[in-house]
């Protein structure tokens, strides 16, 4: 009879890659992205974050967060331009429809831009809020989330919206969804960063809003094979959080993000990280 190999106890598989993630320590990567909580999950952060918006500006919180979310991409500062324009334009809730606009930013043209505002308006003046309508859909958040993004595809079908359109509501089975699983971090997670405005989800359900710093995070400790932005990524990306911290995973992504824009981190030992303030107690 063969012998069973022995493995290392350091080492731990995450399921659905298969491979050992090379964390010598595991516990020293816990303690260590609980300090960088305890330093950047402050609201003196949130201005490198569109999270800015729904934080500091009055009106309706959750207007303000959806739309700010869906439209993070690209250059901070374009981020921002644009931002200030459309809440310009729109305000800070969604009080009425509108039938055009001189607006645009970079994929979505004037006309989508319409269409969107319209979509959330029609939420807000039939259910009171996108919680509503996600607790309508389901008490689960996954089969929610995917029922909300297939309404806002539909009503971008009926109303002829463009391509830049669709690119806000893309396949819940393909892509990982990092805008809005941004905006429901955002909206289900409660501290000095998120606002934890909706109640009857909880953190537990929360999927990862993978962008470039968490999938180098990933990619460098082996838990993903390539830096997509994909489905399977996320929940990948996701279960290995949950090892970490089970009662709320997404508790590292803004820490993460911060280390990422913040200190340049690649999340990997080289010459950059001699001048590092976490030099000396570095996990990575």
């Amino acid at each position: 009879m063969a012998k069973r190999k022995r493995v290392d106890a350091n080492l731990k598989n995450v399921q659905n890659v298969g491979v050992p993630i090379p964390l010598k320590n595991r516990d020293s990567l816990y303690h260590f992205l609980e300090k960088s909580y305890e330093k950047y999950n402050r609201i003196s952060y949130a201005r490198t974050d569109p999270i800015f918006y729904p934080i500091f500006h009055e009106g309706n919180k959750e207007y303000i967060a959806i739309i700010s979310a869906l439209f993070a991409y690209g250059k901070v500062s374009l981020i921002q331009k644009f931002l200030d324009s459309y809440f310009d334009v729109f305000g800070f809730n969604p009080s009425k429809r509108v039938e055009k606009v001189n607006l645009y930013y970079r994929f979505q043209k004037s006309l989508d831009i319409v269409i969107l505002h319209n979509f959330l308006f029609d939420i807000y003046d039939k259910y009171g809020s996108i919680r509503d309508l996600f607790l309508f859909f389901s008490d689960n958040l996954e089969k929610s989330l995917k029922n909300f993004i297939n309404a806002g595809r539909e009503f971008g079908i009926k109303y002829g919206a463009g391509s830049g359109y669709f690119q806000l509501f893309p396949d819940p089975d393909k892509s990982g969804l990092k805008r809005l699983r941004m905006f429901l971090r955002w909206m289900v997670r409660d501290d000095e960063i998120d606002l934890g405005l909706w109640k009857g989800y909880s953190p537990k359900e929360l999927m990862y809003p993978i962008d470039t710093h968490i999938l180098r995070f990933a990619k460098h400790f082996s838990i993903i094979k390539s830096e997509n932005n994909i489905a399977k990524n996320s929940k990948i990306i996701t279960d290995f959080f949950v090892e970490i911290n089970s009662v709320d995973p997404l508790k590292y992504d803004f820490t993460i993000t911060r280390l990422g824009m913040l200190c340049n981190c690649h999340f990997d030992r080289s010459s950059l990280c001699e001048n590092c303030i976490y030099f000396a107690e570095c996990p990575f």
